[in-house]
Parts: structure tokens; C-alpha cells; sequence
């Protein structure tokens, strides 16, 4: 019996430490429908990006599932705002402005949402109880302060020439990381998706910013000046790096890797924006809105001075199975479909090795052991944080009450008075004990 019992409060103890162990797998999306004035929208249920609905004015969807939700998943042509009716009337407005974005849901069936005119959505899913799957992304918003922050020049680049910078420093290490993209490819419908695909993939989890530039193609640094105003892309690199006062940034090669002129444009105005964002007379609205940010570390892909190696190909990381920095890259890589074919991310021996950065600027002196960017510099979001000091009340001083003449006896009577406490406790000691002595009859009895 004593058996049974031990091992019945032992599958208790397992099932309260492991809750998911015993429980129905729920984690997949449900089927539901959506319409719109009645009709039935498959193109947003198919699991295809390629086809999308567009509202007009005054129309919304209608979204049924026979279980209810906890949760919906929209895929965004561009991003929007929407507004969420439920079946009472009850409204919640929901405008993140991510492309791919997730709404909590409190049990719905039947409802609506409000798009506005021309909102076009490419997909939707709908999730119940249970665990999501990996590829549902919820993103958070982009970094108050960031660790590092990556500035890529287009949609792929992050992973083509930083390597294994994202899933090392963002999911095994957990710092604040930040990508800022100098393109935009909203033009270009694929690209969109894939960057957020890759970047979910490798473990960033903040929300990238991306510039409006449009993408050109530029053979060279003066063709893509030509093509860009100078000034409007160190405004637009200023600002981010005062918004999100990284301790580390990263750029591209001054030469451009493969010789893109754009890519040349980025990092040249890389290397003055870090010294203008320290100015408040320069660029003063973006100072008067963050203030200004004087950045610690700069490393350029490629840079020929100050060079360190990291060594993606020989760092592992548990937070995905033991898999190499570098092979996650090319996991990240391989989610931009379009851009495949021409370039791979490569490390030792490869062309233009996106293991191998240079100090362009520091503020905390040269890199000793050479395979960290944060070498030297404190990471912020490792800092503790203030705790303010309240302010103290003013407090009456209390009255003072006379104290009794002191008649010289207060010695002796305090020893009389332990004396007396320390006989009496021994008193009831040696009573208890005696009383503990006597035999209990009934249990000798017993005991026949």
C-alpha cells in the first residue's frame, strides 16, 4: 500500500512540474472562415502570401471559427490598423505597425474586423489553447536601448556579411539587439516578408526599423551618390543612433563587399554619423527628441585596422541545439527565397568573410583578445537600474518624557528579578520531567 501511495505522489509531482506533458497537442491553427459582405474570402486562408484581399470603404471582415480563439495571426500586405468588434458591440483598436503581427483573443467565435479603405491583408490564422508554433511571430517593439545595434543596407544583408552576430548576441546571449535596414523593398512584395522571416529565425525578436530609401543599384560609392542624397541618409543614421544609444554598432565594408555603391554610402556615412550623433547642434531635431548619443564602439565588415575575427564557425549555441553561429545564419539567409543563387554566407576562406570586422572608432581603446564586440565596453541592458531615493518626510521630533530619578537600586532589583524567573523555569523542568517517568500502564500492558 505504501507503495502504491509513494508512487501515485510521485506521478502527481510529475505532472504538476511538466503541465504540457500530458496535454492534448493545440498549438497548430484551427480552421475558421472569413467573408466579407457575405462572401467567403479563401485567398486569405490558403497559406499563400501571393494572394491578399483589399477592403474598400465601409467594409469589414467577418471571422468564424467553431472553436474559440485565443489569438489571431494576420500577415499584412503593409501594414495597417485595425479595430477588432466582437460579437456585443465591445471594440479594440490594434495599430503595432508590424507586417506580421499577433492579436490576443479572449475566446471568440464570431467576429469583425475593421480594416482601413485600400487595407490589404495576405493571410490569417487562427490559434486556440496550447503553445504556438515557432513560425508565429510576436514581436516586440523595437528597443528603448539597444546593446547592438546592426545597420544592413538591404533585406539579406544582415546575414550575408554579420554573420552569426544576430543569433549569438540576441538568442544565446539575450542582449538588446536592433536592426535598422537603410532600404526599403515595399515595392519589391517578397522582400518584406523575407526579412521578417529571417530575422524571427535567427532569434531577434524587437521589431526592425526600415528607412523609406527606395532601392537602387549602384556600381560604385559616386554612382550611388548620385542616387541618394548624402545628407538625408546621415539625418536618417543620427537619429538611430540617438533613439537607440547602442554600446556597439555594426556596419558594412567602406568598400563595399562585393562593390555595391550603396553599401559604400552606408558605411561612409557611418563612420561621420557616429560623430555627428554625439554633436546637439547637428541635426537638432532628432537631438531635441532623443538627445545626443556619443556611441562607444563602431565595427565596419571588413574594416582593415583594429581587425578582430569572430569566429562564427567554431561558436555553438545552445539555444539552438549546438548548431554553429554560422549555420544559423544560413538558416536566416536561406528565408530570403528571392535572393538566392548569387551570394551564401561564408566564413573562412570565403569571399568577403563575414567573420572578420574591423574597430573603425572606440571610445574604450583597442580590443586585446579580439573576439567580442562588446570587449571593453559595458552592455546596458546588463546594468542595474537606478533605484530612486524617496524623499524623506518631515517628521516631528517627538516630546521627550522625564525620565524616573534613578535611585540606585535599579541593578540589584533587575538580578533579583532574572534570579527568580531562571529558578522557576528550572522548577518546571525537573516537574516535567519526573511526570515523563512514570510508566503508563496501558502500554505495558499492551506490549504483553
Amino acid at each position: 500500500m505504501k507503495k502504491c501511495l509513494s508512487l501515485f505522489f510521485l506521478l502527481c509531482l510529475l505532472w504538476i512540474a511538466a503541465p504540457g506533458a500530458f496535454a492534448d497537442d493545440a498549438s497548430g491553427p484551427l480552421p475558421i472562415s472569413v467573408s466579407r459582405d457575405g462572401q467567403s474570402l479563401g485567398a486569405l486562408t490558403d497559406d499563400s502570401r501571393t494572394t491578399r484581399a483589399t477592403l474598400e470603404a465601409g467594409q469589414s471582415l467577418q471571422i468564424h471559427s467553431d472553436t474559440p480563439l485565443q489569438g489571431l495571426y494576420l500577415i499584412w500586405e503593409k501594414p495597417a490598423p485595425c479595430t477588432l468588434v466582437g460579437e456585443d458591440g465591445s471594440t479594440q483598436a490594434h495599430d503595432t505597425g508590424f507586417l506580421h503581427d499577433y492579436l490576443n483573443l479572449e475566446g471568440l467565435t464570431d467576429f469583425s474586423l475593421l480594416l482601413p479603405e485600400g487595407g490589404q491583408l495576405c493571410e490569417v490564422y487562427g490559434f486556440g489553447d496550447g503553445e504556438l508554433p515557432d513560425w508565429v511571430q510576436r514581436w516586440q517593439p523595437p528597443c528603448e536601448q539597444a546593446d547592438l545595434l546592426l545597420m544592413p543596407t538591404h533585406a539579406d544583408d544582415e546575414h550575408l556579411w554579420f554573420g552569426g552576430a544576430m543569433p549569438y548576441y540576441a538568442a544565446e546571449r539575450g542582449l538588446e539587439v536592433q536592426v535598422a535596414y537603410l532600404i526599403s523593398h515595399w515595392d519589391q512584395p517578397p522582400r518584406p516578408h523575407e526579412l521578417l522571416d529571417g530575422l524571427w529565425t535567427v532569434g531577434v525578436t524587437r521589431y526592425p526599423v526600415i528607412s523609406d530609401f527606395p532601392d537602387y543599384y549602384a556600381d560604385n560609392l559616386a554612382a550611388a551618390q548620385s542616387l541618394y542624397n548624402e545628407e538625408d541618409i546621415l539625418a536618417w543614421q543620427v537619429e538611430q543612433l540617438r533613439r537607440f544609444q547602442p554600446a556597439v554598432v555594426v556596419g558594412h565594408d567602406l568598400e563595399g563587399e562585393y562593390g555595391h555603391g550603396v553599401h559604400c554610402l552606408n558605411a561612409k556615412c557611418l563612420l561621420q554619423a557616429v560623430e555627428d550623433a554625439a554633436d546637439p547642434s547637428l541635426f537638432p531635431e532628432s537631438a531635441q527628441r532623443y538627445g545626443s548619443w556619443d556611441t562607444p564602439k563602431l565595427y565596419l565588415h571588413l574594416y582593415p585596422e583594429n581587425t578582430i575575427v569572430m569566429d562564427w564557425e567554431n561558436i555553438f549555441l545552445d539555444s539552438f541545439g549546438g548548431k554553429s553561429a554560422i549555420e544559423v545564419a544560413r538558416e536566416g539567409f536561406a528565408c530570403h527565397a528571392s535572393q538566392q543563387g548569387v551570394f551564401h554566407v561564408t566564413g573562412a576562406g570565403g569571399w568577403y568573410d563575414c567573420r572578420l570586422f574591423g574597430l573603425a572608432r572606440s571610445l574604450v581603446g583597442p580590443d586585446l583578445a579580439g573576439n567580442d564586440f562588446f570587449e571593453n565596453v559595458s552592455i546596458p541592458s546588463q546594468q542595474p537600474s537606478p533605484t530612486p531615493s524617496p524623499t524623506p518626510s518631515p517628521s516631528p521630533s517627538p516630546t521627550p518624557e522625564p525620565s524616573p530619578p534613578d535611585s540606585g537600586q535599579g541593578g540589584p532589583l533587575l538580578w533579583a528579578a532574572g534570579a527568580g524567573l531562571i529558578i522557576l523555569l528550572l522548577a518546571a523542568f525537573f516537574f516535567f520531567r519526573k511526570r515523563r517517568k512514570k510508566p503508563d500502564n496501558r502500554r505495558i500492558y499492551r506490549a504483553k
